[in-house]
């Protein structure tokens, strides 16, 4: 089934006309369309990337060369990751439609996947709420962005502040339906659902600092951008952390093991590194990095 056609019956699950969310609908109609130059541009920086990154990760285990080989290599392989990806994310930022038209899109996608989970029998449900996890982790950060993605104000307006406030209340409340799911699914699941649907037609509209109406705002612990950030560094600095120790935890065992000096030792601080950081970070985070590597 299409997605133009699955948003239908989902809005008739919900007791929503097509008639209430005409914009929604025209995007979800029209798709997720992208330049024609934006892939060779993914293209070039991909490739500008890689270089850049084999510049940066062996200028810093050349400078490097005197620490220990697990400290080198460790550096090395953390600045090649640092360049590349930071140009794989660059690139992001010359898609302006579908920066613009993504809270609409993924929000449509959680709304299906709500309904999926809220209409699947109770032994199959687990696996789909893991999805709506999933996409909710991506709708976030978007509904805290939409005063500036949405294009309707500029940088320095009074509105945005407004539209900011207005935004972390819309995401409390989206964040609240969603902790509701393990002790009211199906009446959490619809709320968050309904609320979706809601969110997606005013962000259309232009309407970001109406969102959600007051009603389903009141008693919300608002989500702040801010906070969020200053939380993933947090955990981000402890995984980076994580790595560092486990490169160089790695090779000291190695080295008091007293392995035969014909065994590549050099791989042994990459692997502790590896799982340093996935024990740190969990597969999870690995995963956002994968995405970013395929140029999403």
């Amino acid at each position: 089934m299409s997605k133009q056609a699955a948003y239908g019956v989902v809005l008739d699950c919900l007791s929503r006309t097509p008639d209430e969310v005409p914009r929604t609908r025209a995007l979800v109609r029209a798709g997720e369309t992208k330049p024609w130059w934006f892939t060779l541009l993914s293209l070039f920086i991909a490739v500008l990337g890689t270089y850049g990154a084999f510049l940066s990760g062996a200028g810093t285990y050349f400078v490097l060369r005197d620490a220990p080989p697990a400290v080198a290599i460790a550096c090395g392989v953390c600045a090649a990751l640092a360049v590349y990806l930071l140009l794989l994310v660059s690139s992001a930022w010359f898609d302006r439609t579908g920066r613009r038209e993504g809270l609409v899109h993924r929000g449509t996608d959680a709304v299906i996947s709500c309904v999926r989970a809220l209409e699947a029998p109770e032994a199959d449900r687990a696996g789909l709420l893991q999805e709506v996890d999933a996409l909710y982790r991506r709708i976030e950060p978007l509904v805290l962005r939409a005063h500036r993605t949405r294009g309707t104000m500029g940088s320095s307006s009074p509105r945005r502040t407004v539209a900011r406030r207005h935004a972390e209340l819309v995401a409390g409340a989206l964040r609240r339906d969603l902790c509701r799911v393990d002790a009211e699914p199906l009446e959490a699941l619809r709320d968050l659902a309904g609320k979706l649907v809601t969110v997606c037609e005013r962000y259309a509209e232009g309407r970001v600092g109406r969102l959600l109406p007051g009603g389903d705002l009141e008693g919300v612990e608002p989500v702040t951008l801010t906070r969020q950030r200053l939380r993933e560094t947090a955990h981000m600095t402890a995984v980076v952390l994580a790595m560092f120790c486990g490169a160089l935890a790695a090779w000291l065992a190695c080295r008091a093991a007293g392995l035969p000096e014909g065994l590549p030792l050099e791989i042994a601080p990459v692997v502790g590194m590896v799982l340093g950081g996935l024990l740190a970070g969990g597969w999870q985070r690995m995963a956002r990095v994968a995405e970013l590597l395929q140029g999403r």
